[in-house]
This record gives C-alpha cells, sequence and structure tokens, in this order.
C-alpha cells in the first residue's frame, strides 16, 4: 500500500522532479542528433525491466486461469501465488506513463537500443515504445515474462540466436542476443539477461535453490563471454542480474569454474586474455525510480567489455552512466518497479 502524502514526501517528490528534470537537460547534448551524427562513433545503450508488461487481452485470458506456482519456459500462464504480489493490471494511463519515458530515451536522449526484461514479445512492448523504435529479437518461450530489445529506427542491427542454455531448469529465462552496427568499425555484440531472483548477495553454493540456480546460470554467460573475447568482439551485457554486482566483484570466484562462488569474478577474470568486464554503475551512487523506490543498490547493470570501453577511451569520449526516474506526477500509477538505466558514449 502506497504511503499517505506528508509534507516531507512532497519535498521528496519536488526535490526528485528538479533532480530529473536537471538530468534530462544537462545530459540532452549527450544524444545530440547532430553532434552524434557528425561523430559517428557514439553509443547509447539502456536496460529496462518493465514488471509483467502485456496486452490487456494477455492480461485478462491469463488471470482468470492463473496457477498457484510460477509457469515454466513452455506455459502460456501467470502465477497467483497467495501471498505475493499478482502482475499489476494496468490502464491506458499507465501505458501512456510508461510510453512518455521510452519517448524520452528516444528524443532527445537518442538511446540506440533498450534491452527489455518482462516484456511479453513485440505487441506488449508497442503499446510503450510506440513511434521510432523497433521491436526485436525477443525469446521464444511461452511465458509471458521475456527478454527482447527496443532498437531505435535506423540503426543497423542483426538479430543472433537466442543464449537458451540459459533456462537451466525449464523455469528460467534465455538471453536475447543482438548485434548493432554489424559489419562495421562500430559494430557491437549485446546480450540481453534476466538472470535467477533470490539470490542478491553472498557465495552461491548455499544450499538455497535461487542461488544454485544462478551458481548453474553463471558458467553458461562465461561461455558466452569467452567466445566473444576470442572472437576479438566488443560486446555488453545488460539486464537485470538480480545480484548486487558491486558487493560480488569483491569476493572469490573459488576454483571451481562450473560452479563459481560469485557471478563478476568469475566472469572478469581475464581468461582468456581480455576477458575483463567493467560494470557501468562503478563509483556511482543509487538512483531512486520514484519516490516509493526503497532499494539502495542496483540490480540492473551494464558489463562492458574491456575492449568496447577501450574503444570509446581511445577517441577520448566522454563516458557517462545515469538513471531515468518516473515523473513525479505519476507516483501511484501502476509502471515498472524498475526504471530505465542508460550507459553512454559521446
Amino acid at each position: 500500500m502506497r504511503r499517505t502524502r506528508g509534507s516531507s514526501t512532497r519535498r521528496w517528490i519536488a526535490a526528485l522532479g528538479l533532480a530529473a528534470l536537471g538530468a534530462w537537460s544537462a545530459h540532452a547534448g549527450w544524444f545530440d542528433g547532430g553532434r552524434k551524427t557528425a561523430t559517428g562513433a557514439g553509443l547509447s545503450l539502456a536496460t529496462w525491466n518493465l514488471e509483467w508488461l502485456m496486452t490487456p487481452q494477455t492480461q485478462a485470458e491469463l488471470s482468470a486461469r492463473c496457477q498457484r506456482q510460477q509457469p515454466r519456459s513452455h506455459e502460456r500462464a501467470l502465477p497467483c501465488t497467495p501471498g505475493r504480489k499478482p502482475p499489476p493490471a494496468r490502464t491506458q494511463a499507465d501505458l501512456d506513463a510508461l510510453a512518455r519515458t521510452a519517448q524520452a530515451l528516444h528524443t532527445p536522449r537518442r538511446v540506440d537500443v533498450v534491452a527489455l526484461q518482462e516484456v511479453d514479445g513485440p505487441d506488449a512492448a508497442r503499446q510503450v515504445f510506440r513511434q521510432g523504435w523497433k521491436l526485436d529479437c525477443f525469446e521464444r518461450r511461452a511465458h509471458p515474462q521475456k527478454v527482447g530489445f527496443a532498437i531505435r529506427e535506423g540503426v543497423p542491427y542483426r538479430c543472433n540466436s537466442e543464449l537458451s542454455d540459459l533456462d537451466v531448469d525449464g523455469g528460467s529465462r534465455a538471453g536475447a542476443d543482438l548485434t548493432l552496427y554489424p559489419g562495421t568499425a562500430r559494430e557491437v555484440r549485446l546480450l540481453n539477461v534476466h538472470l535467477k531472483s533470490g539470490c542478491f548477495r553472498g557465495d552461491l553454493d548455499r544450499a538455497f535453490s535461487p542461488c544454485r540456480g544462478l551458481q548453474r546460470q553463471a558458467p553458461v554467460v562465461e561461455a558466452w563471454i569467452d567466445q566473444r573475447v576470442r572472437d576479438g568482439v566488443a560486446f555488453a551485457i545488460l539486464g537485470d542480474f538480480n545480484r548486487h554486482l558491486d558487493q560480488d566483484e569483491h569476493r572469490s570466484a573459488g576454483p571451481d569454474e562450473s560452479a563459481p562462488l560469485n557471478l563478476l569474478p568469475a566472469w572478469s577474470d581475464d581468461q582468456p586474455r581480455g576477458a575483463v568486464l567493467h560494470r557501468a554503475t562503478a563509483g556511482e551512487r543509487y538512483l531512486p525510480c520514484d519516490a516509493d523506490d526503497r532499494h539502495s543498490r542496483y540490480i540492473d547493470d551494464i558489463l562492458l567489455s574491456d575492449g568496447l570501453k577501450a574503444r570509446h577511451e581511445n577517441r577520448r569520449a566522454t563516458l557517462r552512466l545515469t538513471r531515468l526516474p518516473y515523473d513525479p506526477q505519476d507516483r501511484g500509477r501502476q509502471l515498472s518497479d524498475h526504471c530505465p538505466l542508460i550507459w553512454s558514449a559521446e
């Protein structure tokens, strides 16, 4: 239940609104169309979990026959587990508010691509990404929580085969795989992930099902990373890691590569040489999505390959991270428990 709006909350909302407005104004130049065209080398990536985004028709149909347990990947169903928050039922006003956020990613920010999580395919995404976007490369599972991409129109891309091995137990999400600017000097490979939830911190070898599931997913991602390094391809991994990677990176990967103790030290181990990742959120304070955001650490992130980071540093690009909070005027609407996280090199 939402809290009653007291004077302190109103001040907080006003401050958030001013911060968001300032961020939008101060950073508008990052994605200025003329400058980006002139340099021909800028890149902007975003990730956004849209919390069970589906069409109203799908919502109504699946809610009428929901099941007590989380559906498997092959099941076209919704959960209605007692005591747990159900998937949000959104109104047109809710979708319009989300669409305004998506439009801000397109203009003036000119984000190249948004990695989407918890979206029931292109039809669902089109309710939010209405103009100026291609909606493609979604995983093929029947379950309404899917990963895929919104690519700004005019940006060349290629969909690669989904990383189906990430579904380690028949009930997990695959990875969506995309190449931007294929066949050019700007080519970059992107992997969109939404990993197992529930094991946000601590070693993965605990007798706790979410940790064990995440531990099984870790070598699948590592194999994808290692292959990209061997191919000599710049890449990034975006999405909802369901993990506090800022804590993770200070812990040990352990001796067993097939069952690592922590994610980031396993992936960023310089084996093969060059398998080094950089967190976009490193050193950044947590920015809340709205006045009701009670998190203090990111679980969404963008992991940049050493080659991708060096590419932009070598041309003396300005590397920036920001978050796009929701408009305080939309407080109380059914939006999402995540908001867009954006990394740019200009």
